[in-house]
């Protein structure tokens, strides 16, 4: 009788450290889902706070898109949170710019959004990119769904003829920018999100 005793609280104390570890484990799982926060966007550039025309672009994967909801940085998965670019990338340019119309694009970007007569995100907005599907390398254009959700928004720098603003776009429908074929992502929608400043403003035919 005292040999079964004996193996039955022999058999508690490996059952204690397994629960403590397990609860241990569901803590910092739990911490890191609040404190790193691989979706949260960039801080917007404040209007006329530039020295010349400044940008930034980002295309924000959904959390639940990502590996183990991102409790872990997805690089150690191969991927990348933000997907971006700004002056300092290779090729920036800077293409029409207007309160109604933007063109950013770099070497692998290529950035457009449209407002329609009522201010609100048109269907031609959309911006192709690169990035690794199911894979492999693949080039790939991202639109809003329709009616859009998002907003663009612009400051006219006074006596400068320079925009500055920001942009918030959710980004439902994807397909492959070469083939056109729907890529069947995100299943939750992707967010373009950026700002801008002093961006030399569209002067009619001047910039035709």
């Amino acid at each position: 009788m005292a040999d079964k005793n004996q193996l039955r609280t022999g058999g508690v104390k490996p059952l204690r450290i397994l629960f403590s570890l397990l609860l241990l484990a569901g803590l910092l799982a739990g911490l890191s889902f609040v404190v790193y926060r691989p979706d949260r966007p960039v801080a917007t550039i404040v209007p006329g706070s530039s020295a010349g025309p400044a940008f930034v672009v980002q295309v924000i994967r959904p959390r639940l898109g990502l590996p183990l909801g991102g409790i872990l940085p997805p690089q150690l998965f191969g991927l990348e949170a933000h997907l971006g670019f700004d002056p300092t990338s290779a090729g920036a340019t800077i293409g029409s710019v207007s309160p109604g119309r933007l063109e950013l694009g770099a070497d692998d970007w290529d950035l457009l959004l449209v407002l329609d007569s009522a201010g609100q995100i048109a269907p031609e907005t959309q911006v192709v990119f690169e990035l690794v599907f199911e894979g492999s390398l693949r080039r790939v254009r991202c639109r809003p769904a329709d009616p859009a959700v998002g907003t663009l928004s612009t400051t006219a720098l006074a006596g400068s003829g320079e925009l500055s603003g920001s942009f918030d776009i959710e980004l439902a429908h994807c397909e492959d920018a070469v083939t056109g074929t729907p890529l069947g992502w995100p299943s939750k929608p992707l967010v373009l999100h950026g700002s801008f400043d002093r961006l030399p403003s569209d002067t009619g035919a001047e910039r035709r």
